[in-house]
């Protein structure tokens, strides 16, 4: 059920994790049946019934591997014990699939415990669930519980109601939807940052918990993603600083370079939409600088060189997948030549206008450039996921990056295109496992104060930055 090289795929209507392995036909069916008792008296959690393993007598245990049947809807927990403290928990589909994990760290419970909560079973059947019981020699303490909360029955997907101005909503671990309309509004997660991949497309953002545990969240128009203790997610600005990557780099921005524009664009009060912002070009001195660094950088340099003519027809190679007709060529490099257009300016004025052409030719061309900044969103969002970012840093990732938007077409769907996203992740340079799990520790990490052109990207940024 797993293609190679992607992370995530969809499966009925729940995600499987497959950067782990899947249980083999052997495992399965030595795996112990668990039976579910109903719980006498209910305690504050109102859980209704409770299947249990133990182990007292320090046998050997060679199987830490247990199926049980859950019914759809229903949430679980699991709670697994030991004198020696268990690993991750893992909880796989009726194929073996991977479907929850614990992500808890050792430091956030008592020694000799380890728990998967809240995980809403997405089907009626078989799961199978392992222990984490690693341990060599016989142990005189070993139990697995797994607990059901049979009512009341979570509907599967819970709509979120706005009000009129600011909102802040909680997630459910039910699929949340939900359209926030106007004002500054906030949606907070109990997880964190990396629990959770982000899909954006032109119907909204789609969140998907990588554990399983909080289902799969549809929103519209919300401007702030509140995780637990780091890494909120701010969506203002976003599509406007990936249009300027875009535009003059070719490419998705790096998280620190995306963060960064933000917090500039913030600080100016730009507007948001790319036609705006590259008219205030000529009336404001702020814009004009922040425009300038990426059109006069050394990657876009190298990117766009040539006369006016070659200069022109490289833009609309990069951004629109095309040669400009006759017309076109002559109408931007005679406003280059003149002078009416900086070089400077001229990727986010072509952008512009191919947002505004009303013509067929204009309408395909702008669904294209919308689907590239969608896609290049995305590629931002799976790198702070899977804290890959220390690896996107030098022409060969950058060329990567590249050659992933060329293959985006006007009628890229984000979401169906997500799984070439993580391909395109997977080829980056691989970094030593300690670097990917800290990255903002690198010597090479864009911080929030660096100027825009010492972004990631071009071999020689480092030596700019320095």
């Amino acid at each position: 059920m797993r293609p190679a090289d992607n992370d995530l795929i969809k499966t009925m209507n729940y995600i499987t994790i497959d950067y782990l392995s899947d249980l083999t036909a052997q495992q399965m069916l030595a795996a112990r049946t668990l039976t579910f008792t109903p719980i006498g008296s209910k305690d504050s959690s109102g859980l209704d019934a409770s299947a249990s393993f133990n182990n007292y007598g320090g046998a050997q245990i060679q199987n830490d591997l247990f199926s049980f049947t859950g019914v759809a809807n229903v949430e679980y927990d699991v709670f697994s014990n030991s004198t020696r403290e268990p690993s991750t928990i893992t909880l796989y589909d009726h194929a073996g699939n991977v479907i929850a994990i614990d992500n808890e760290k050792s430091t956030d419970i008592a020694d000799g415990h380890d728990f998967l909560s809240n995980f809403m079973a997405p089907y009626s059947g078989t799961y199978y669930v392992a222990a984490g019981w690693t341990h060599i020699m016989p142990d005189p303490y070993l139990s697995l519980t797994v607990y059901a909360d049979l009512d009341p029955v979570r509907a599967p997907v819970n709509t979120l109601r706005a009000a009129p101005g600011d909102d802040t909503w909680w997630s459910t671990y039910s699929n949340d939807i939900g359209d926030a309309g106007d004002g500054f509004d906030t949606i907070r997660y109990s997880g964190t940052r990396g629990d959770f991949n982000i899909v954006s497309a032109a119907d909204g953002l789609t969140l998907t918990s990588r554990f399983g545990t909080e289902g799969i969240d549809t929103l519209k128009n919300v401007e702030k993603i509140d995780f637990f203790g780091d890494n909120d997610v701010d969506m203002t600005y976003i599509g406007l600083t990936q249009a300027l990557y875009v535009g003059y780099f070719g490419r998705p921005a790096d998280v620190g370079g995306l963060k960064s524009f933000q917090s500039q664009l913030a600080a100016l009060g730009a507007p948001e939409s790319v036609r705006e912002f590259s008219a205030r070009y000529a009336t404001d001195a702020a814009v004009k600088n922040l425009i300038d660094s990426f059109g006069t950088s050394a990657e876009s340099n190298a990117l766009y060189a040539g006369d006016n003519k070659t200069f022109v027809k490289a833009i609309f190679s990069n951004l629109l997948n095309r040669a400009p007709s006759l017309s076109g060529l002559e109408f931007w490099s005679a406003a280059i030549d003149s002078g009416e257009l900086t070089r400077a300016n001229a990727s986010l004025s072509i952008m512009a206008g191919a947002l505004a052409n009303t013509s067929i030719q204009g309408q395909n061309d702008a669904r294209l450039v919308e689907a590239k900044i969608y896609v290049a969103s995305n590629f931002t969002f799976a790198l702070e996921s899977d804290s890959f970012d220390a690896a996107y840093e030098g022409a060969g990732a950058a060329t990567i990056a590249r050659n992933l938007l060329g293959t985006v077409s006007s009628g890229t769907d984000p979401n169906a295109f997500q799984p070439s996203v993580y391909q395109a992740i997977l080829k980056l340079p691989q970094l030593p496992p300690a670097a990917l799990a800290q990255p903002g520790e690198q010597p090479w990490a864009a911080q929030p104060e660096a100027l825009p052109i010492m972004l990631t990207g071009m071999a020689s940024s480092l030596d700019g930055a320095a």
